[in-house]
């Protein structure tokens, strides 16, 4: 027997033996779980290989370096740790997006609100800016900036998160189209605004699309969550008091207190929970008399996004 390849194993073999060593053992909170996929995906992750390699090499052999490493992925993928944490990286509206521990793994619903900002933008006749609140691994702003080519100013209180979506944004080649900024919500864009309304002749943006994904679970929300959440992703970027909502009420309060400082016209495009429908649109009647806020479904029909225009 060769002596680089494991126990004669081949890839059709080694995937099979990944899917029963996660059916038997992942944790049962694990809900989402695909035990097959996931095996395809960590081992195609281990041999430095697209997935549809495996499809056509079923046969193929596995050097005893390659199955010691997909073994070791599968026993973290045992404990509930992320697949996209263990692989480093997870797709996101036709890209690949680096992300670890400091950054939530981007999630299919946020598509809507992708989806509801480009076109947004393509209804302004005047110069638009994006401004992408909590950006975590940069997916909002990176996305918007590759598909649309306008400016976006992309914030989050990580220095950590930063570092990703900076990563990110050279990756997708989009680093001169966004200005990263570290501060809490709208602290940086208050800054940069303020300094633009002193130097008027520098500032080109007549309309701003504010994207916010912002934590909004609340701590028993939190406490139903897989475990592979709960123990893996930061929980600064899922929890947001007790009903979720706090950091959509200081965004609104800022953005109110701050107003005059912004363009004349600024669209506010939030990620919410479905069950926080009535309570924040309560909110924004609070603070924006007479605006009247839309909800949009995302793919799989839940309220997802509010939409409004102030």
């Amino acid at each position: 027997m060769n002596a680089n390849v494991a126990l004669d194993m081949t890839i059709v073999e080694a995937i099979n033996w990944g899917n029963d060593k996660l059916k038997e053992n992942l944790k049962e909170t694990e809900t989402l779980a695909s035990p097959l996929l996931d095996s395809q995906i960590l081992l195609a992750k281990t041999l430095g290989e697209p997935t549809s390699f495996l499809f056509a090499h079923f046969d193929d052999e596995i050097k005893n370096s390659d199955w010691e490493k997909f073994q070791k992925f599968i026993h973290r993928r045992i404990k509930a740790e992320p697949v996209a944490y263990i692989i480093g990286e997870k797709e996101f509206y036709k890209r690949t997006f680096l992300v670890n521990p400091h950054v939530l793994i981007p999630r299919p619903a946020t598509e809507t609100l992708i989806e509801l900002a480009i076109q947004k933008s393509k209804e302004q006749t005047d110069d638009c800016w994006f401004a992408d609140i909590g950006t975590g691994s940069g997916a909002i702003a990176i996305t918007l900036a590759a598909e649309t080519g306008l400016p976006v100013i992309a914030c989050d209180i990580s220095s950590e998160a930063l570092t990703v979506a900076k990563t990110n944004a050279e990756k997708s080649g989009v680093t001169a189209l966004i200005d990263f900024r570290q501060g809490d919500l709208l602290e940086p864009l208050i800054k940069i605004f303020q300094a633009l309304k002193n130097k008027p002749q520098e500032n080109s943006c007549n309309h701003l699309i504010i994207c916010a994904n912002l934590p909004y679970l609340n701590n028993n929300q939190w406490k139903t969550l897989d475990s592979g959440v709960r123990e893996f992703e930061p929980q600064l970027a899922l929890i947001a008091g007790h009903d979720g909502l706090d950091l959509y009420w200081r965004l609104f309060r800022d953005l109110k207190k701050y107003r005059q400082i912004f363009p004349s016209t600024i669209s506010l495009l939030l990620e919410i929970d479905p069950d926080q429908v009535q309570k924040i649109t309560a909110m924004i009647g609070h603070d924006f008399s007479g605006t009247e806020p839309q909800v949009i479904k995302d793919l799989e029909g839940l309220d997802r996004v509010v939409m409004m225009g102030i």
